[in-house]
């Protein structure tokens, strides 16, 4: 089968489209014949080799590596202990690698089944960015019917599924912050009741305004540096400050008893250490999954490429060439 492989880190040139032995799947794994493939900014740094670096604190990767993380298509074959009535359906699944490839393997508790109605390219953009918004959302600050919420980057993959997800479940006002004036008109075209720049002098103050001076009940901090520590100038009582993410670096040194004047808090998210929660994972996909279906959540897709040009894929997002996902096409 072909598949996108890199031998060594550095830039998109590393990504060789190959012949490899198909895999074989192993207990409670399933075999997965792909029709779509999302790429992630994960890819990218796995590509980098920026979590191999020690102060990242997040595993490795082992080289060489197919990577990609999210992929829909049809299952083939069933590993030992796996439910044989997968066989033949449909599947979206998140996964730890590998998934730019013809076929791929997943664990059946990180898979969910899909009508065969579904559009493969729009839920393959789902998975990875998806989750991580609903878990966020969800799990972490515990959205509640009304919260006002601040996406920061909610241009990107995560960041406009987050002001999607935040509707569906019952936010009031959601705020998305955007590098420039196309990048908000796009904000809000997702659902965003307000846009705004997050490197002006006084967005904080435009949060306050937005919320009736409260801020925000729940922050969605991608960025870091400075705009980590502004957060809080627009932080309400009660606020959760989730970080999903730090595209400027991770700032100063924090002290964990400012939170304690305004009760509120501070989380972090990962999405690898929920692998360990499939049952949360699995909410996540069925969650994405419906959203799609009814229509409340809306997969943009930025461009679709043959798995072939994964390089061409890669340079894209690298470049933010494109608003929304990139997804491979392995059948082109």
């Amino acid at each position: 089968m072909k598949a996108v492989q890199y031998r060594t880190f550095g830039g998109p040139e590393v990504l060789e489209y190959i012949d490899v032995p198909a895999p074989v799947p192993g207990p409670h794994e399933v075999l997965i014949e792909t029709t779509a493939i999302g790429v992630n900014f994960p890819d990218i740094r796995e590509r980098l080799g920026v979590y191999n670096r020690s102060e990242t604190h997040v595993g490795g990767v082992s080289l060489p590596q197919i990577g990609g993380l999210q992929v829909v298509g049809r299952v083939v074959g069933v590993g030992p202990d796996t439910d044989p009535t997968l066989l033949g359906r449909k599947v979206m699944a998140l996964m730890s690698k590998g998934a730019y490839a013809q076929q791929a393997v997943a664990r059946a508790d990180m898979v969910i089944t899909l009508d065969d109605g579904a559009d493969d390219v729009a839920m393959a953009r789902l998975p990875c960015q998806g989750v991580t918004a609903f878990l966020a959302l969800q799990v972490s600050a515990v959205l509640q019917p009304g919260d006002s919420v601040l996406v920061h980057g909610a241009a990107g993959g995560v960041g406009s599924l987050a002001v999607q997800i935040a509707k569906a479940l019952g936010a009031g006002i959601v705020i998305g912050t955007a590098s420039n004036e196309e990048r908000r008109g796009f904000v809000r075209n997702v659902g965003a009741d307000f846009a705004i720049a997050y490197d002006g002098p006084d967005w904080p103050g435009r949060v306050l305004e937005f919320t009736g001076g409260r801020g925000a009940d729940i922050i969605l901090e991608s960025i870091g540096g400075d705009v980590f520590e502004q957060n809080f100038e627009c932080l309400a009582l009660f606020g959760r400050h989730i970080i999903i993410g730090s595209t400027r670096g991770p700032g100063e040194p924090f002290a964990p008893r400012r939170l304690m004047a305004k009760a509120q808090s501070l989380a972090g998210i990962y999405l690898p250490t929920f692998f360990q929660r499939p049952d949360l994972i699995q909410r996540g996909l069925h969650f994405l999954a419906n959203g799609v279906a009814d229509g409340t959540i809306r997969a943009n897709v930025g461009a679709v490429i043959p798995l072939s040009q994964a390089e061409n894929a890669h340079r894209l997002l690298e470049n933010r060439q494109v608003q929304g996902v990139v997804v491979l096409d392995p059948r082109a």
